[in-house]
């Protein structure tokens, strides 16, 4: 092949994978990084555009000795690695590089809202996914005959609290223990432990690093959280089954990046909700009552007080991996 011609096919390449490293760069420095990944991939993804300049760099550095007549050096791996002469298979090749990496540079970055949570579907009960993994391994021990204990009834179930005022025989009756307020399993120790801290708050906030796990908390023990106040900044988001005075504060949570997100939120009732638009943020702070939706027991915040709020640096929530430990 014309030395200029494989040289060309150098510099694209170089260009395709300088391109890369410089975007990465350009999220890193601007913060922008953090609307695509999880903050724990962040040096991962800094390390790879520094992989990105090396391999660069040799590219580089074959482009130079192509156009000085100097082919590559040969291999014996029984394969050509000429480029192929096919203007548009090479028009093709090349493309699928430089446009997905043109949009990144061309395309302004944004947040997650209303129109994505639309689609995945808003999650407005935290802690289903654990309600299911402990009635699980509940009803697994009691067929199987291994089960110890029953298993633990957090919100929504028909245990009630010990009545304050009743009476034993001969002595008035203690105070019911932590344990059965909120009784707990395998899966929900870690949040039984972090609600007994919650109940002892007059004002519930709801932190960023512990965002889910607060929900979940007070999801999972909701009958003991009613009457509580709780606080929380998040986004609006409307579903057009909802009443007039009805919205959802809403996040999205991350795993790893931006294709595992997942909108959870806190159905909230005001009188002046017609006046928020969607995807505005804002900071609520209300009474915690229960109501039902789609024959399931959730969390309503009675708003008291709502102020405008500026969306969040990290305007997403992740995993607190230290939970529980």
């Amino acid at each position: 092949m014309n030395s200029r011609v494989l040289a060309l096919h150098h510099a694209l390449k170089t260009a395709i994978l300088l391109g890369f490293a410089v975007y990465i760069a350009y999220l890193v420095k601007t913060d922008a990084i953090l609307l695509y990944i999880a903050p724990r991939m962040v040096d991962y993804v800094k390390w790879s555009a520094v992989a990105l300049y090396a391999v660069a760099a040799y590219q580089l550095y074959l482009t130079l000795r192509a156009r000085r007549g100097r082919g590559a050096a040969v291999c014996d791996c029984d394969h050509d690695h000429t480029p192929s002469r096919s203007l548009f298979k090479n028009i093709v090749v090349y493309g699928l590089f430089f446009f997905p990496l043109l949009l990144g540079f061309l395309l302004p970055d944004s947040t997650m809202g209303s129109s994505l949570a639309a689609k995945k579907g808003m999650n407005l009960s935290s802690a289903s996914s654990v309600k299911k993994d402990s009635e699980a391994t509940a009803g697994s021990g009691a067929e199987n005959g291994t089960g110890s204990a029953p298993a633990p009834t957090p919100a929504g179930t028909d245990a009630a609290p010990a009545a304050p005022n009743a009476q034993t025989p001969g002595a008035q009756a203690a105070a019911p223990a932590d344990g059965e307020l909120f009784p707990a399993d395998k899966f929900t120790q870690q949040y039984a432990k972090y609600a007994k801290q919650l109940y002892k708050s007059d004002l519930i906030t709801v932190k960023e690093e512990l965002f889910i796990e607060t929900l979940t908390s007070v999801d999972l023990y909701l009958d003991r959280f009613v009457g509580k106040k709780l606080q929380l900044t998040g986004f609006v988001y409307r579903q057009e089954e909802m009443k007039s005075n009805q919205f959802v504060v809403a996040r999205f949570s991350i795993q790893c990046c931006s294709a595992d997100a997942a909108p959870f939120g806190v159905l909230a009732e005001y009188d002046r909700a017609n006046t928020l638009a969607d995807d505005s943020w804002v900071t609520v702070t209300g009474t915690i009552q229960k109501t039902k939706l789609n024959d399931t027991d959730i969390m309503v915040l009675k708003v008291e007080k709502i102020a405008k709020a500026e969306p969040a640096k990290a305007p997403y929530v992740y995993p607190n991996f230290d939970f529980g430990a």
